[in-house]
């Protein structure tokens, strides 16, 4: 489910950058800097990094740590609840394809653990009646809408964040079991990786779901990640 590197030992930004465009799995560095600019720098190796003015210093780098503001979490991101496997930016007009997460800090041993879902396999376990309802519903992500799969391209690629769903749309009972099962069948074909410091992995976004498990309230995890598009 990986392809591993170690930093500083001949690493091929085309062999990296060709792995991902393909999208059947991650890629995963091995003793990776744990510094913004490296990492920024990497990626400008890769593909188009996509800056937020919720990032460290207005650039591409954000720290996914736990944080509060007034005793609320800043995000779900941000806290330590179970993050279930999602697309990142479904709402944004564009959606960046590649996701970088750099592990500073660990969680504890048995929390903080990454979950993945290839849509390669959840085409595998559709039928061609589902694909095409999936192909063909709308759902609403904030302010646009949007199918859970779509065909780029001859291929398929797919869009799911079921806490936006949620938020910004009165779903019927029907909808909601029809989430509830996807959500199911995601996590059956769903596998973990528990990345430990320096430790780079980099996905596609439209190609794979991903997710993390619960972390300790008072947990020091601190991972920093890039969001990116690649051609």
């Amino acid at each position: 489910m990986s392809i591993n590197y170690i930093w500083g030992q001949d690493l091929s930004y085309p062999e990296i950058k060709e792995n991902l465009q393909q999208g059947n799995s991650l890629v995963i560095v091995k003793g990776f800097p744990l510094d913004d600019d490296e990492l920024q720098a990497f990626v400008s190796q890769l593909g188009i990094s996509l800056n937020e003015k919720r990032n460290n210093n207005g650039k591409a780098v954000f720290d996914v740590k736990i944080a509060r503001r007034n005793h609320f979490f800043t995000s779900i991101a941000n806290s330590n609840l179970v993050f279930p496997l999602h697309t990142d930016c479904a709402d944004f007009d564009t959606i960046p394809n590649t996701i970088g997460l750099l592990c500073v800090e660990p969680a504890e041993e048995d929390q903080g653990t990454n979950y993945f879902m290839l849509l390669n396999s959840l085409l595998k376990h559709l039928t061609e009646d589902e694909k095409q309802k999936l192909l063909n519903k709308k759902w609403k992500f904030r302010n646009r809408e949007r199918s859970i799969l779509e065909i780029e391209n001859g291929k398929y690629k797919i869009c799911y964040d079921r806490i936006t769903m949620e938020s910004f749309s009165k779903l019927t009972p029907t909808e909601t079991e029809e989430l509830s099962h996807l959500d199911q069948l995601f996590k059956s074909l769903s596998f973990s990786i528990k990345l430990e410091k320096g430790d780079l992995i980099l996905f596609r976004n439209d190609l794979m779901l991903h997710g993390r498990s619960s972390i300790n309230v008072n947990s020091n995890r601190l991972i920093k990640r890039i969001r990116f598009t690649i051609s």
